[in-house]
């Protein structure tokens, strides 16, 4: 009980109205590492080997998120999301002057009593742009000590980590909720990229490195803006958003628990030993 009302209290100071522009705060914030469009000629982003072309913006009012997860369908977050008939844009690389797709979207709907928020567009989004797949592990505690790549408010991008997951609530959602700290001592240690999100962070995605790319975790949901955020855990969700999809026979795409290949090799390879073993004279 007191976990759900801490978690309550975090929520309820969320939703008050921000005194500032928004924008996620990042412990040593430099531009140059940190902003994904920055131009100049020292950049050094931290994403730099990932694709997050997959992450488009709606300029409409503050601006709202939208996560690519298939052709057509998209995640954001329930209480801070694009509207319907408004435009998306993705950008096909990490030049804001290159390629770039804009969407109008159709329809979307709230999944259950969670904060996810999926919409949808007519048109399939051009094959350019990045479809992540869904971190999907066996329990939920598996989560905890994952490093994140958290994207805000003008196109910047952090990291964190996961130190547990638990229920959250507010007065208009209920879910399994990624948590994050702000306190500089994480472990693994993220250093000066550590973040903390700001209000209109809402509906942006957090991702884990799988496979050398990016897997979908998180959609920013909660956040006290100075300590402590939190992401809907989307893959607890996965087979309600399947559901969804599935109207135009589309699908998410789910990825094993990182270095799970390799444990089913090693016990590949261990009967393989056990079986020569009984054959041998």
């Amino acid at each position: 009980m007191k976990k759900f009302l801490a978690s309550l209290l975090v929520t309820l100071m969320f939703l008050l109205p921000a005194s500032v522009n928004g924008t996620m705060t990042i412990r040593d914030y430099a531009a140059a590492r940190h902003s994904r469009f920055y131009t100049g000629s020292d950049k050094n982003f931290i994403g730099a080997l990932y694709d997050f072309s997959g992450v488009g913006y709606s300029n409409y009012g503050t601006g709202y998120w939208a996560t690519l997860v298939s052709d057509n369908y998209f995640i954001s977050a329930a209480h801070y999301h694009p509207a319907i008939g408004q435009t998306v844009t993705f950008y096909a690389t990490n030049d804001p002057g290159g390629a770039s797709y804009t969407y109008t979207i159709a329809g979307g709907t709230k999944i259950e009593s969670t904060d996810l928020w999926v919409g949808w567009f007519n048109t399939a989004v051009d094959a350019s742009i990045e479809r992540y797949p869904i971190l999907t592990l066996p329990d939920n505690a598996d989560y905890t000590g994952l490093v994140l790549y958290n994207y805000g408010k003008q196109d910047i991008v952090g990291r964190n980590v996961v130190y547990k997951v638990s229920l959250g609530a507010t007065t208009e959602s209920i879910g399994e909720v990624a948590w994050y700290d702000y306190d500089n001592n994480d472990s693994p240690s993220v250093g000066g990229d550590e973040t903390v999100l700001q209000y209109y962070d809402s509906g942006a995605p957090s991702f884990v490195v799988y496979n050398s790319s990016l897997a979908l975790v998180g959609i920013h949901w909660l956040s006290d803006r100075s300590t402590i955020s939190g992401d809907t855990l989307v893959p607890e969700y996965y087979d309600q958003i399947n559901t969804v999809l599935d109207a135009k026979d589309q699908s998410m795409v789910a990825v094993p628990e990182p270095d799970l290949q390799w444990y089913a090799m090693i016990i590949v390879c261990s009967l393989w030993l056990n079986r020569r073993r009984r054959s041998s004279p």
